[in-house]
């Protein structure tokens, strides 16, 4: 999963700030952005941003993670998901869906985003 920093700049930043997730991710859309950058926008934090540096914060938060999930050997037990997450400073409101994830063997990155992504969505105030 290579997503593109500079792709969600060039995409999201000359938007009129503030603007709420919603919108950014039907701008995205428009704008034909990559899926790998699509599915980190879908993952940020349900609130309203008030900059493009904004934006690009939680899209590079994410962008660990994924790399993170990506790189590493499947299966894997939920524990070492959440060790690993936290050896390498992902950030907390990541490692705290990991946490709420059940506790199980997972086989691939797409089997933990699955599952984790209800209890991403949840935190809308991060």
């Amino acid at each position: 999963m290579q997503a593109s920093a500079t792709e969600v700049q060039n995409a999201l930043g000359n938007l009129n700030y503030p603007i709420k997730k919603r919108q950014l991710v039907e701008e995205a859309k428009r704008q034909n952005v990559s899926n790998d950058v699509m599915q980190i926008l879908e993952n940020i934090p349900n609130r309203e941003y008030d900059s493009s540096s904004n934006v690009m914060q939680e899209f590079e938060g994410f962008q660990k993670a994924v790399q993170v999930f990506h790189n590493r050997q499947y299966p894997a037990r939920k524990q070492e998901l959440v060790e690993e997450a936290k050896n390498l400073h992902v950030r907390d409101v990541i490692v705290r869906a990991l946490e709420a994830c059940p506790d199980k063997e997972y086989s691939s990155p797409a089997d933990v985003f699955n599952e984790c992504r209800a209890r991403l969505q949840g935190e809308n105030s991060i």
